[in-house]
């Protein structure tokens, strides 16, 4: 994806119980269950000095707006199970010219299964299925990434299987499967921000 990086960054904390799921068994039980929306705006380089450095040479204003629902659900082999369903947009705008570069995203991340180690960790195969578009100053879409991320991750699970919110995430395994459209495989997002809006 545009960012697939980032949109398994998300995952990860997914699967790490920093966040939660939507869709769970009738018999499950919830653990939490929590709606999320944060937007904000800031200059890019304030927020992260090394912000595109060396690529971008103009000012960045950063806007984002993002809904996100969070369930944790225990199952009946009593570990903590997440769906996260994610709704996002984010607009680069260059200051000194007005253009914009705009990224909208919608995705659901879900644990898939989890194995309790025996030695203080968790294995969990998670999945990142969703749409995301990147459309340029005019509105014309200029790519469009889509498909199923899935990968495992190790989590230490602080003595608690059953608890995710004491998890802290060890490694990331390895993708077991990246399948779909990938307009953006190759390109550098710093570079078009200077192609589109520079």
């Amino acid at each position: 994806m545009i960012h697939k990086a980032l949109a398994a960054a998300t995952a990860l904390i997914s699967a790490a119980g920093m966040a939660v799921v939507s869709a769970a068994p009738a018999l499950a039980r919830p653990l939490a269950h929590e709606h999320i929306s944060d937007s904000g705006s800031a200059l890019a380089q304030e927020e992260n000095p090394n912000f595109c450095a060396g690529v971008v040479d103009f000012p960045v204003r950063h806007d984002w707006d993002v809904e996100a629902m969070f369930l944790f659900t225990q199952r009946g082999d009593g570990l903590a199970y997440a769906v996260n369903p994610i709704r996002r947009t984010d607009v680069w705008t260059n200051t000194l010219n007005d253009q914009s570069f705009t990224i909208t995203r919608v995705e659901q991340e879900k644990d898939h299964s989890i194995i309790d180690n025996g030695d203080g960790t968790l294995t969990i195969v998670f999945s990142a299925s969703g749409v995301e578009k990147a459309y340029g100053p005019d509105g014309t879409r200029l790519f469009m990434d889509t498909g199923t991320f899935r990968a495992e991750v190790l989590i230490d699970h602080g003595g608690t299987p059953a608890d995710p919110f004491d998890d802290e995430f060890l490694e990331f395994v390895g993708v077991i499967t990246d399948p779909g459209r990938a307009d953006t495989e190759g390109r550098d997002f710093c570079e078009d921000l200077v192609t589109f809006i520079g």
